[in-house]
C-alpha cells in the first residue's frame, strides 16, 4: 500500500450525491458501528472499571482515570492522522478498506492482551494500542458516509451511527450480566463482535481504488500536524459544531466513565449486582435511543432542518443529567438515564448529519476533517477522568461528591446546546 493524492474523491462524492445507497450498505454500516462501539465502549463504561477495582480497590478512581485519559490522548492523535492517511491511500482495495481491516485486527489483538493480564501497566499500554488502532479504523468508517451517502439519506445513516453507541452498551451489559465480573469473556466477546461486524462491512462495501492516481511522498511532519486543525475563522460553522460536540461529549464521558462507581458509592449497589443494574440501565437507554434516533433522523431528512433538533437534544441530555444528580434510588436513576438517552439519541442522529452537510473540503479531505471533529469526542474522554477526582473531592473528603461531578456534566451539555445556535450553513 502506498500514499497518493486523492484525485478520485470528488468523483466518489459526486456518485454518492446522484444515487441513493442500498440496503446492504445501510445495514452493514449500522452493524459495523454497533460492533465497533461494543468493542470500545464496553471497557470504557463497564469492564475496565470492574477490572481496575479488582486490581487496585484503594486507588481505583485515579487508576481508571489515568488509563482512560492516556487512551483518549492516543485516540485524539490517531483519528485525524489516520484519517489523512486514509484520504491519501492508493490501493487496489480502495482508500478505506485497508485501514478498516488493519485497525480492527490490531485492536482485537490488543484487547486479548488486556483480557489476560493482571498488571495495571500492561492494561494501560494495551488500552493505548486499542484506542490507536480502533480510531484508525473509525476514521475510515465514518468517511464512508460523505464518500457514498447522499444528503437526503445522511440523517438516517447518521441515526444508525448515533443509536449504535447505546445498542452497543446494551450488548455489553448483557454480556457482563451473562459472564459475570470475574471472567475474561467480558472482554473477549465484545472484541469478537467488533471484529466480525467490521469485516462483514468490508466485504460488502464498494471502495473506489485510486490505482491511477499520481504517486506522492508520504505527508511530512507539518502536513501531519495540519491533520489536527480546521481553521474556525475560515470555517466558522465547523468550529461551532466542533465546540458543541466537545461540550456535549464531556457530559457523556463523565456519565459513562463513572457510572459504575456512582452506583457503587452513591447508591450503594453491591459489585455483584452491577451487571444486572447496568443491563437494565442500558436496556432503557437502547430503547430510548433507537426510538428517538429513528424518529429525529427521518424527520430531519424530511423537513430539511438540523439545528433545532441538535439544540433541543443537547438541552434534553443536560436535563437528564440533572435528574441523575438528585437521584436517591434506582427508580430516579433510571428516569434520568431515560431522559439523557432520548436527548443523546436525537443529538447523535442529527448532529452527525449536520456536520457532514457543512464539512469543509468534503471531496478531498473527508476523513481528515471528520478526524478533527472526532477530536471533540476524544479530548473529553481524556479531560473528564483528569478533572473528575477534583470535582468528586469538592466538599467530600472521601472523593465521592457525584452531585458536583454530574452537575458539571449537565452545565457542559447545556453550553453545548447553545454553541450550535450560531451555525449558518444549515437550517
Amino acid at each position: 500500500m502506498s500514499i497518493a493524492t486523492p484525485n478520485l474523491g470528488a468523483q466518489a462524492s459526486k456518485t454518492g450525491d446522484e444515487r441513493s445507497v442500498g440496503l446492504p450498505f445501510i445495514l452493514t454500516y449500522g452493524l459495523a458501528s454497533v460492533g465497533f462501539f461494543t468493542a470500545v465502549m464496553t471497557p470504557v463504561a463497564m469492564t475496565l472499571a470492574i477490572r481496575v477495582n479488582t486490581l487496585d480497590p484503594v486507588s481505583k478512581g485515579a487508576s481508571l482515570g489515568t488509563i482512560l485519559g492516556l487512551g483518549a490522548l492516543f485516540a485524539l492523535l490517531a483519528n485525524p492522522i489516520f484519517g489523512q492517511l486514509s484520504d491519501r491511500t492508493r490501493s487496489r482495495f480502495g482508500r478505506r478498506k485497508p485501514w478498516l481491516v488493519a485497525g480492527v485486527v490490531v485492536g482485537s489483538l490488543a484487547q486479548m492482551v488486556m483480557a489476560y493480564t493482571s498488571s495495571l501497566i500492561v492494561i494501560g499500554i494495551a488500552w493505548c494500542v486499542i484506542q490507536t488502532a480502533y480510531n484508525a479504523m473509525l476514521a475510515a468508517l465514518v468517511a464512508t458516509v460523505p464518500d457514498q451517502v447522499p444528503e437526503h439519506q445522511r440523517g438516517l445513516v447518521s441515526a444508525l451511527a448515533g443509536m449504535s453507541i447505546y445498542i452497543a452498551l446494551l450488548i455489553g451489559s448483557g454480556i457482563l450480566a451473562l459472564t459475570g465480573t470475574a471472567s475474561n469473556a467480558m472482554f473477549l466477546i465484545p472484541t469478537a463482535i467488533g471484529l466480525i461486524s467490521v469485516l462483514v462491512f468490508v466485504l460488502v462495501i464498494e471502495d473506489c481504488p485510486l490505482t491511477d492516481a499520481p504517486k506522492q511522498a508520504a505527508p511530512g511532519l507539518a502536513e501531519l500536524l495540519g491533520s489536527f486543525w480546521v481553521n474556525p475563522v475560515k470555517h466558522p460553522d465547523f468550529g461551532y459544531a466542533w465546540l458543541s460536540r466537545f461540550l456535549v461529549f464531556f457530559g457523556f464521558a463523565v456519565l459513562t466513565s463513572y457510572q459504575v462507581y456512582y452506583l457503587m458509592d452513591h447508591l450503594k449497589i453491591a459489585e455483584a449486582d452491577i451487571g444486572d443494574i447496568m443491563f437494565i440501565s442500558t436496556l432503557i437507554t437502547a430503547i430510548c435511543v433507537v426510538g428517538s434516533s429513528f424518529v429525529s433522523g427521518s424527520m430531519s431528512d424530511r423537513i430539511g432542518r438540523r439545528k433545532a433538533f441538535v439544540l433541543v437534544a443537547a438541552l434534553t441530555y443536560a436535563l437528564g443529567i440533572v435528574v441523575i444528580v438528585f437521584a436517591k434510588d434506582l427508580t430516579m436513576f433510571y428516569s434520568g438515564i431515560a431522559v439523557t438517552s432520548i436527548g443523546f439519541g436525537v443529538y447523535m442522529a442529527v448532529d452527525q448529519a449536520l456536520v457532514v452537510d457543512i464539512l469543509p473540503d468534503r471531496e478531498t479531505h473527508a476523513a481528515r476533517n471528520l478526524g478533527v471533529l472526532n477530536i471533540a469526542n476524544a479530548v473529553p474522554q481524556s479531560i473528564a477522568p483528569a478533572v473528575a477526582p477534583f470535582l468528586l473531592a469538592i466538599g467530600n473528603a472521601g472523593g465521592q461528591n457525584y452531585g458536583v461531578l454530574y452537575a458539571a456534566a449537565a452545565i457542559s451539555a447545556f453550553l453545548g446546546a447553545l454553541a450550535i445556535a450560531p451555525v449558518r450553513g444549515v437550517r
